[in-house]
């Protein structure tokens, strides 16, 4: 089944990346940055994939890296204070929600059977979107 909700594979990585780091800033680890390979290991997904998402995200400065041996990746002061709908549009561009399933701008039916669950839907999403990275996880 088709999703009406359309983000990437990679823009679901920078989410649960930014949930792992901000588990990592107030875990056992606190303060430490997190390697690639611990971050890909703890959401199950493919070390070359995060890698991709990792340099996006830190392009858009949304995380920082540390170099050395104790080096890793952890969220900047802008990436703390980003929202959700940011590290989705550093990947995918904007979200933006979907009034029409046919694809236009707007609904022409009056009597849309999906009419009000887009409507409440959209509004759920704008909720999600707008939520503080550093409130995730908690």
């Amino acid at each position: 089944m088709q999703s009406i909700l359309k983000i990437s594979d990679a823009a679901a990585i920078a989410i649960h990346t930014a949930d792992y780091l901000t588990r990592a800033r107030r875990g056992a680890k606190e303060g430490a940055p997190s390697t690639a390979a611990e971050i890909a290991a703890g959401l199950g997904v493919s070390y070359n994939h995060l890698s991709k998402v990792l340099q996006q995200l830190t392009k858009a400065g949304l995380i920082k890296t540390e170099r050395g041996p104790k080096g890793g990746f952890a969220l900047s002061a802008s990436g703390l204070k980003g929202r959700v709908k940011d590290f989705i549009g550093a990947i995918d561009g904007p979200p933006s929600p979907k009034t029409c399933l046919l694809k236009r701008k707007a609904c022409c039916y009056k009597a849309c059977v999906f009419g009000e669950f887009l409507s409440e839907t959209n509004k759920r999403f704008e909720k999600v979107m707008n939520t503080e990275i550093s409130k995730l996880g908690r």
